[in-house]
């Protein structure tokens, strides 16, 4: 007996036979949809949307001829570099765009570990896998169309040596793949517009050696060296140059597991469980075991918790950390009297404004809520002779007085072992959505025995707000009252 191939027989039961004209419609939905992928494949460039760290990091090439992406794995930070050099090559930048723009054709180097290392990462990032003969296999940023030229690389198979890229103003730009393995003396020759260093080189020439390739690049007004790696070799000379001795003209970006939406908890806790405790921070945060250790040597998960509304009769404290050399910065406390917990549950970081810019937004958390400050705030305005803590009181922002520690003095370790003591003890926490906040947490260290004064503002503004809000925190009936006084400075307080 024949077997029936009809629609009907081979067609699910209980769902509904297609008429003939739906059929058709069916056919033309996944003809198109087939039509986005393939689009979605073959441009990606134009489909890539960057995460807020992302476009804080492109945008920080226009102040900082030195970038490092310092990253967790698996969070993008090759494929963030590699969007950012196929923009250079190909002149086609898209209107989100903040970072640095080059009007004519550019000469780029990539570097890379290996030839391997290049060709498995950065050129398949690029243009996909080489099939020899000009060709590519069309999975990259980069289209085969706005391929000109490849020269093949001796020695390691599918790798280009150049690949010649036809840019938006005419002619072509001309990328080189080079690996560091082959020592510094690869690098030397021509003048460069820009290199991208994908994972940290071991041989401490290699830095330098770019630097000098790039000082006579970008028409004659220094060109740009960019680093991308998860810091595997601890604090070397490079990673320290960066976390603690940066040049003007040098920033540091970090970007952990929390800044990678494609990551999902399942994959994070899976991923985590199968690195080794040693590891961890390294491989979900992007930070090396820094210098002689952390102030506070804790998991975060310790410190987060989860955001929610202050009741009513939390005391309320907010301190600042003036922005004189630094950026001005901003924590606000909550203190539970119930369970003795303190909760970071609002910061606010800014540079390169005013105090009057600085209250507004301050005054916009709450105007009634206290605030410290620390001795330099006493200290005397120039042009207009006050100081700046009156600066902000004339600004309306509640000035109660100057930071202390209990026994009156302003030491900084007591305040951190206490902080310390709390955090420990669940006493102490933070609202998890203060990204900028854990940002520093896990900066915060100490070289030769002393905090590292650097990348600190949210800590010292977090002791001083921590420290005071059980003696000087407000509930909101009592915040009602202090509003109505007249003048907030401290000599009206018993510090």
């Amino acid at each position: 007996m024949a077997v029936s191939t009809s629609k009907k027989a081979v067609r699910k039961k209980g769902t509904p036979e297609l008429t003939e004209e739906q059929q058709e419609k069916a056919a033309e939905i996944a003809k198109a949809i087939a039509v986005v992928k393939e689009h979605k494949r073959t441009h990606r460039l134009d489909h890539f949307k960057p995460y807020p760290w992302q476009r804080k990091f492109y945008k920080a090439g226009n102040e900082n001829k030195q970038r490092l992406l310092m990253a967790a794995n698996r969070v993008g930070k090759t494929a963030s570099m590699a969007v950012e050099v196929a923009f250079h090559l190909t002149g086609n930048y898209p209107d989100w765009w903040g970072g640095i723009r080059f009007k004519k054709p550019t000469s780029i180097w990539c570097l890379g570990v290996s030839g391997e290392q290049l060709r498995d990462v950065v050129v398949k990032e690029l243009f996909g896998a080489y099939l020899g003969e000009g060709k590519f296999d069309g999975n990259g940023l980069i289209r085969q169309d706005q391929v000109y030229q490849v020269t093949p690389a001796m020695g390691t198979p599918r790798l280009p040596r150049d690949v010649a890229v036809r840019h938006a103003a005419g002619n072509t730009s001309l990328v080189s793949f080079k690996s560091y393995t082959q020592g510094q003396h690869v690098l030397m020759g021509s003048s460069q517009d820009f290199i991208w260093i994908d994972e940290e080189p071991v041989d401490p020439t290699i830095y330098p050696q770019c630097l000098t390739r790039t000082a006579t690049g970008n028409g004659g007004e220094v060109g740009y060296v960019t680093m991308t790696f998860t810091p595997e070799n601890g604090v070397t000379e490079l990673v320290a140059q960066f976390m603690d001795n940066r040049a003007s003209g040098q920033h540091l970006a970090n970007a952990t597991w929390d800044d990678a939406k494609h990551l999902n908890k399942e994959t994070k806790e899976q991923l985590l469980a199968a690195i080794p405790e040693y590891q961890r921070d390294m491989r979900s945060k992007g930070i090396p075991v820094l210098g002689e250790g952390m102030v506070f040597a804790l998991s975060e998960e310790v410190v987060k918790c989860d955001p929610f509304e202050i009741p009513g009769h939390y005391k309320k404290l907010a301190a600042i950390d003036f922005g004189i050399t630094h950026p001005t910065c901003v924590v606000w406390t909550a203190y539970n009297p119930d369970n003795d917990c303190i909760y970071v549950y609002d910061i606010y970081k800014k540079e390169g404004e005013i105090p009057a810019v600085h209250a507004s937004a301050i005054k916009s958390r709450g105007k009634t809520i206290p605030m410290i400050y620390p001795h330099d705030g006493d200290s005397t305005e120039k042009g207009s002779g006050k100081t700046l803590a009156e600066m902000y009181l004339e600004a309306g922002v509640l000035m109660i007085g100057k930071f202390t520690n209990p026994d009156g003095t302003n030491y900084v370790e007591p305040g951190l072992m206490e902080m310390l003591e709390r955090f420990r003890t669940g006493r102490l926490q933070v609202f998890s959505n203060l990204s900028p906040w854990f940002e520093e947490f896990r900066r915060y260290h100490r070289k030769k025995g002393k905090i590292h004064k650097e990348f600190d503002d949210l800590m010292d503004a977090t002791r001083y707000a921590a420290i005071s809000v059980t003696r000087f925190g407000q509930n909101n009936a009592e915040q009602q009252q202090l509003g109505t006084k007249e003048g907030y400075l401290s000599h009206e307080y018993d510090y």
